[in-house]
This record gives structure tokens, sequence and C-alpha cells, in this order.
């Protein structure tokens, strides 16, 4: 997930990993806005400076990023135009949407909503679970817990013993739970390798290998070291059951690549971006909650008062 720090930066609170950002600017008393002279058709070059102006000044983006707008239409709503800009550095780019009112004065980042869309059941469907994700409890449960998650970070290794040690020992059967693989590798050196030797162990060995092998690389994230990852997450597979060589050949000719990828791309379309997220019945639960706030949303789905 590529992404500009300091724009879209992930609140975590202190549960949750995150892509490095710069920390929000301090608020500061808003001046009497100024009035942007632009008639229709507006100005495109002008609109995209005073946006700039905007970000530059309160430190959201450095004066180097390059900004350039997409589009501008319609918005469907009242007087308002919608806008897509693409900020870009290097190899590095963002597109985030805003609306504008004709007039070019205000500015708003917040995107206009659908009531008439149910939510709940667009996550549901923006979400695929398949035999490439290891699963827990019962495979037809009524409750689906999906988990995006890095086996680096150390708030995800908290949610890890949340899970496994509270939250499956509640219900069992009653709940299945998915892990999906969101290896952060803008923080985190052996996340990505962590996550497709996992997968290879999955397709190798099968669902209580890679279990065996999920515990322990959480259990010994401290002791695995970054220039010697390579070799340790392979010796974790082997011990966990799956065939060394077999597994190591998977892992060499990138065979889970591709399902890493795409578990990155939907985990950016429910814009998540920290680690762990949670959907539980496709309700979001983000951070290393407590079982309190897991019961909040299951007990509910079950029929439990």
């Amino acid at each position: 997930m590529n992404r500009l720090a300091g724009l879209l930066a992930a609140v975590s609170f202190g549960v949750a990993c995150a892509p490095s950002a710069e920390p929000p600017a301090r608020p500061v008393a808003a001046p009497e806005p100024a009035t942007v002279e632009l008639a229709p058709p507006m100005d495109r070059d002008v609109l995209v400076s005073q946006i700039r102006r905007h970000f530059e000044s309160s430190g959201q983006v450095p004066a180097d990023v390059a900004m350039e707008l997409l589009e501008l239409e319609d918005a469907g709503i009242g007087t308002l135009q919608r806008g897509v800009l693409r900020l870009s550095k290097d190899d590095q780019e963002q597109e985030f949407d805003f609306l504008v009112s004709v007039d070019g004065r205000w500015f708003l980042r917040v995107s206009p909503v659908d009531l008439t869309v149910d939510p709940i059941a667009q996550v549901i469907e923006s979400i695929t679970v398949g035999p490439d994700d290891p699963y827990l409890g019962g495979e037809n449960a009524e409750v689906t817990i999906v988990e995006y998650s890095d086996f680096q970070c150390p708030f995800c290794a908290r949610a890890e013993a949340i899970v496994q040690d509270e939250v499956l020992k509640e219900y069992g059967e009653k709940v299945k739970f998915v892990y999906k693989q969101m290896p952060i590798v803008s923080i985190h050196s052996w996340a990505q390798p962590a996550s497709a030797i996992g997968l290879c162990v999955l397709k190798q060995a099968g669902n209580e290998a890679y279990w065996k092998y999920h515990r322990e690389v959480f259990a010994s994230q401290r002791e695995v070291q970054a220039d010697t990852a390579t070799d340790q997450l392979l010796a974790i597979a082997g011990e966990a059951g799956g065939k060394l060589e077999e597994v190591k050949a998977c892992f060499e000719a990138e065979e889970t690549a591709e399902i890493i990828t795409a578990t990155l791309e939907e985990a950016e379309d429910l814009a998540v971006n920290s680690t762990p997220t949670f959907f539980i019945n496709g309700r979001r639960l983000s951070g290393a909650q407590p079982l309190e706030a897991f019961k909040a949303v299951i007990d509910p789905a079950l029929g439990n008062s």
C-alpha cells in the first residue's frame, strides 16, 4: 500500500501498527476565509494552487510533492463539484477524492456517503474468503471474524493472544476466524517473507500445520532477526510439519506472492490502513481490542442478550 506520509495517516491510539507518518499539525485558530475569485467554469490551475496552499501551510504535504487534478465534475449534491487529486513524489503516489463548492471557496475532504447502500453488506461483498485463507473455528459458523494482520506487528501479537486465548475459547465453533496476510513492508522488514512462507506451509501441509507455524512465528516475534529472518522462518515452517525443501522451493518461486498482493489490494479497497483490523460479520473493529469489544459485536449476531 503506497501512501504519502502525513496525508492519510492512520490513527491507531496505541493499539495498531501503521505506516509511519508525520505527527499532525497543532490546531490553530481559523482565520477569516479569503474569497477566491473563480468564475464558472472553475479555473483548475487556481483551484490546485489554493488546495496546495492549504496542505502546505498546515504541514500535511511537503513543497516537493507534485499535485495534479485528475477529475472535476458535478457531484450531484447541490452546488458541489467532485474532484480527484493525485499526489506524487519519486515512486510514491496517492489519489483522493474531494468536494468543492462551485465558487471555489469551500473545500471538503469528507467523501459523500450514499445512505441507500448497506455498508455492512458492501464490506462482506468486498471480502473474499477462500482456500488460501487459513481459518479456525466452525467452517459454516454464523459469525465470521476476518483479521488483516502482520506477523511483525507487536499489536498483532497482542491481538493474537486475545483471539486465541479468549475469543476462540469463549465461542469455539460458533465463530469462524479467518486470518488475512497484510505485511506492512515499509516498517516491517520480515513481515512479507513470514506471510509468504506461512502460505507455502498452508499450501504444502494444510491448515493444521499452518496454524502451528502461525502461532510459533508470533511467539518468536522478538527473536527473529532481520538479517537471518528467512532461515529462521523456514526452520519454524519445518518444525510445524511443512516439508522444508518443498516449502523453501515454494517461497523462492514466489508461488504465494499473488495471494498477498490480492489481500493488500482488498485491504486498500476496504480502507484498512493499520494492523490488526478485524471485520466481524462485516463490522469493523480496529486494533488489539479486549474480549469485551469482540463480545459487543459477536453476541448480538448470535442472538445473545
